[in-house]
C-alpha cells in the first residue's frame, strides 16, 4: 500500500501549480483508491456483514459495484411491510415493473385496506412478479382476485377473507403451506384431505378447527374468539391430527366446565398450554376446574 507521505509527493509533481498541502481533495482520494487494492469479500460473508445495516445504508452499497449492489437488494427487498397508502403505491409499482427485484421478495405483509381496494391490478402486477415468495399476509380484507396469475408456493399465509370459495381454491394450489392464520366472518367450507397436507400450524376461529385439523400434521392449534360458556363443545377432533398436538392456545369459554383429565386424553402430548381469558379473575377461578 503507498503511504499518504509517498501521494503527496508524487502530487506535488502532478499537481506542479498547487503547493504541497493544496492538492484538490477530489484528485487526492481518486489516486489513493488507485493506488491501492481492496481484498475481495466472499459474496457469503458480504452479505452477513450487510444483514447488519439500515436500509439507508444499504441504499448506498448498491451503488458501489454490481456484486454489492446485488447483495444489497437481496436484503432490502427480502422483507416487504405495507402499512400506508402512498408507501403501497410506490413499492407495488416497483415491484410490478422490476421482476428482477420482485424475485427478491420472500415475505410480503399489507394492511392497508385503501391502497388494495383502489389499486388491486398495481398490486396483482407485483404479486405476479415474486415467484419466490414464502410468507404472505393479507391484515385487511382483500379481493382474492389479486393472486390470480400468482405462481408462488407459501410457506405461511395470513388473511381475512370475505369469501370462503376463492380462499378454498386458493389453499388447494398451496400443497407447500405450513402455517396459516384465518379470521374468517363465516361458517367454513369442506377442506378436502388432500388440501394443505403439510400443515403444522394453524391459527383460526373454533368452527374452522373442526374442518382444518383432522388428517392434518398440526402439531399447534391457536383458537381466537369465544363462545356462550354453556354452549356445547366438541374438542375431541383435536385427537385426529396426524402428528401429537404439542402448544394449544384457547380461550377458556371453551374448555369450562371441561376436567383437565378429557383434554389430557385427546392431547396426550400437549406440553405448551395457554389459556386466553378476559379478565384475570376468570383465570384464577376458572383453571382449578382443569386440573381435578
Amino acid at each position: 500500500m503507498v503511504s499518504q507521505i509517498g501521494l503527496r509527493s508524487k502530487f506535488t509533481c502532478l499537481f506542479g501549480a498547487f503547493g504541497a498541502n493544496d492538492i484538490p481533495p477530489s484528485a487526492y482520494r481518486a489516486a489513493l483508491l488507485s493506488t491501492t487494492t481492496m481484498p475481495s469479500i466472499p459474496v457469503d460473508v458480504l452479505r452477513h456483514i450487510l444483514g447488519h445495516a439500515d436500509q439507508a445504508t444499504l441504499a448506498k452499497v448498491c451503488l458501489l459495484n454490481k456484486i454489492c449492489c446485488s447483495c444489497s437488494q437481496d436484503i432490502l427487498y427480502r422483507h416487504i411491510r405495507i402499512t400506508e397508502y402512498l408507501e403501497g403505491t410506490k413499492i407495488c409499482r416497483t415491484l410490478g415493473q422490476s421482476t428482477h427485484l420482485a424475485r427478491r421478495v420472500r415475505s410480503f405483509v399489507i394492511s392497508s385496506h385503501v391502497y388494495v381496494k383502489r389499486h388491486e391490478r398495481e398490486l396483482r402486477e407485483a404479486l405476479q412478479n415474486m415467484t419466490y415468495l414464502r410468507n404472505l399476509s393479507f391484515r385487511c380484507t382483500t379481493n382474492f382476485s389479486v393472486l390470480d396469475g400468482c405462481t408462488f408456493k407459501l410457506s405461511s399465509f395470513t388473511c381475512s377473507p370475505l369469501h370462503h370459495q376463492p380462499l378454498h381454491e386458493f389453499l388447494l394450489d398451496q400443497p407447500s403451506l405450513t402455517n396459516v392464520r384465518l379470521t374468517p366472518l363465516h361458517d367454513p367450507p369442506v377442506f378436502e384431505e388432500t388440501c394443505l397436507p403439510n400443515l403444522t400450524l394453524v391459527t383460526t376461529i373454533f368452527p374452522w378447527l373442526k374442518q382444518l385439523v383432522p388428517n392434518r400434521p398440526v402439531k399447534e392449534v391457536v383458537s381466537l374468539g369465544v363462545i356462550p360458556i354453556g354452549d356445547s363443545v366438541d374438542l375431541s377432533f383435536l385427537a385426529f391430527s396426524t402428528s401429537p398436538i404439542q402448544k394449544l392456545t384457547i380461550h377458556y369459554s371453551l374448555l369450562y366446565p371441561k376436567p383437565g383429565q378429557f383434554l389430557a386424553s385427546v392431547c396426550p402430548s400437549l406440553t405448551h398450554l395457554k389459556i386466553d381469558a378476559d379478565l384475570i379473575y376468570s383465570i384464577v377461578c376458572e383453571l382449578p376446574s382443569l386440573l381435578v
